[in-house]
């Protein structure tokens, strides 16, 4: 045993304590061990999806030669994959870079956001059909196709929606775990909201935005520290906002088809304009709102999100509004509100000090006390 002399250090102290690691090598040490964590929860993940696919998935079809089959695939390409196409490019376009927005985690974000979209792709197609499954009672293969796919994307929205708020906080293994969960419930919420209780939501407001907004507050909450606060690495840069910019505009052009890819006919096509009157409108207001705030000064915070108000917004009446002057009404009323929320709310009540990036997770913050 090695014992230091006290009349030098005031104090005693056994070999174990002065054989620790320098930080420098102890940081190292745990480098290694997270990517050993990310590496084999990520193979065992894979394999496993991998596995259930071989027993419990079919595909729906379109691997007969039948003609009235083959028709209903062809139809199916034709009238969905356009839309799926678009989906598909805001979710791993849209989504992944409008999460650079913080200067010290843009890579994290969009590479982050690409695997997890990637895997709840498949994760959801395994959770939906054991759902489906015990809500009718009949126990069949998973059919996959293109309408499948298509919910696919809609299950991956909820999770970057959600991530929006834990940016920077978790590390990548992390994220698996949190997706495989959340998959999960977002397809048992769905399950209950469209089936059970037979609400009309046709873009998902409910089972999408709301759900992924209070996923990813009430995992902020957790995660973070017992009271909030803001660290520079909350902090965006002139690069990092143009990057998220791009996000932005990909999702602004193609959320009409987010809000009418499972629509058909009449209410698809009223989706579609109203979709595109309310963002535009959205727009408008969320600008005039962001100076009348802001000083007489644009605040690229307020563009980056309240200009996609409107088309949140139309996502649960998209095909219920009849008018266009109320889609305009109601995309500007959104986007005022939405940039409203970014100069009277704070993110300390929550615990959410890293980001801020939804609209249902700000207007549950605190308001900030005027000085």
């Amino acid at each position: 045993m090695c014992i230091r002399d006290s009349r030098v250090h005031g104090e005693m102290s056994t070999g174990q304590e002065s054989n620790k690691l320098p930080p420098e090598l102890t940081e190292v040490v745990r480098g290694k061990t997270l990517r050993t964590k990310f590496v084999m929860i990520l193979i065992l993940a894979e394999l496993a999806v991998i596995l259930l696919y071989g027993f419990f998935c079919q595909y729906q079809g379109i691997m007969a030669n039948n003609a009235a089959l083959d028709s209903f695939a062809e139809s199916a390409i034709n009238l969905i994959y356009p839309f799926y196409q678009d989906v598909h490019v805001m979710m791993f376009i849209g989504f992944g870079f409008l999460m650079t927005y913080l200067r010290t985690n843009c890579w994290t974000a969009i590479g982050i956001n690409f695997m997890i979209g990637a895997f709840a792709i498949q994760v959801y197609v395994l959770w939906k059909g054991l759902l489906d499954n015990t809500w009718s009672g009949i126990w069949a293969k998973i059919p996959v196709d293109v309408n499948m796919l298509m919910n696919c994307d809609f299950a991956v929205s909820t999770v970057l929606i959600s991530y929006g708020g834990i940016l920077g906080k978790v590390s990548p293994y992390q994220m698996i775990v949190i997706t495989i969960f959340e998959v999960f419930f977002y397809a048992l919420n769905e399950n209950v909201v469209y089936k059970s209780l037979q609400v009309i939501d046709l873009g998902g407001s409910l089972t999408r935005h709301a759900f992924g907004g209070y996923f990813g507050i009430i995992l902020s909450w957790i995660i973070s520290p017992t009271k909030g606060h803001v660290t520079s690495k909350t902090h965006s840069t002139y690069n990092s906002n143009l990057f998220a910019m791009i996000g932005t505009l990909f999702l602004w052009m193609f959320w009409p088809s987010f809000n009418a890819g499972t629509a058909s006919g009449s209410a698809q096509h009223r989706a579609i304009v109203n979709t595109v009157l309310s963002l535009s409108s959205g727009c408008i207001s969320a600008f005039v709102a962001s100076s009348l705030f802001r000083g007489g000064r644009f605040n690229m915070e307020d563009i980056l999100n309240a200009t996609l108000a409107g088309g949140v917004a139309m996502g649960i009446n998209g095909e219920l509004v009849q008018q266009p002057w109320v889609a305009l009404l109601i995309g500007f009323f959104c986007g005022f509100i939405s940039s409203i929320g970014f100069t009277s709310v704070s993110y300390t009540h929550l615990r959410a000090h890293e980001t801020g990036r939804n609209l249902v997770c700000r207007l549950l913050l605190e308001k900030k006390k005027n000085k």
